[in-house]
């Protein structure tokens, strides 16, 4: 089963993604520090979901870290913030989507799409 990493301090969206996500391996880390642990010990994740406010490592550094160290790795970008999702092509990210999710049928499709479903 493919693995998909979710780093959310929020308990409420990392559950829900995950209920969504159920044809995946989901694994789930509550701040930056706990998801690039998790990204170091957890070679076959295929795709990291990420939001851009976090305590201490933030995903902005997460994103760093990955296009340093894997740089094969698929990157979802998620915020509450529209101005760091309309930013997110400046990072190199192509997919972004605000927080709360308005269609989460368009969120499971595009997260299929990018697994290669």
């Amino acid at each position: 089963m493919e693995k998909i990493l979710i780093i959310d301090d929020n308990n409420c969206i990392r559950s829900m993604l995950k209920f969504l996500l159920n044809e995946y391996e989901v694994l789930e880390a509550k701040d930056g520090e706990t998801g690039v642990t998790i990204l170091k010990k957890e070679k076959e994740i295929k795709l990291v979901i990420t939001d851009y406010q976090l305590p201490g490592i933030d995903g902005l550094e997460i994103i760093k870290w990955l296009k340093v160290y894997r740089p094969e790795m698929a990157i979802v970008l998620i915020s509450a913030c529209t101005k760091i999702i309309v930013g997110a092509k400046k990072l190199e990210i192509e997919h972004a989507f605000p927080k709360p999710f308005q269609d989460t049928d368009h969120v499971l499709k595009e997260i299929n799409r990018i697994m290669g479903r």
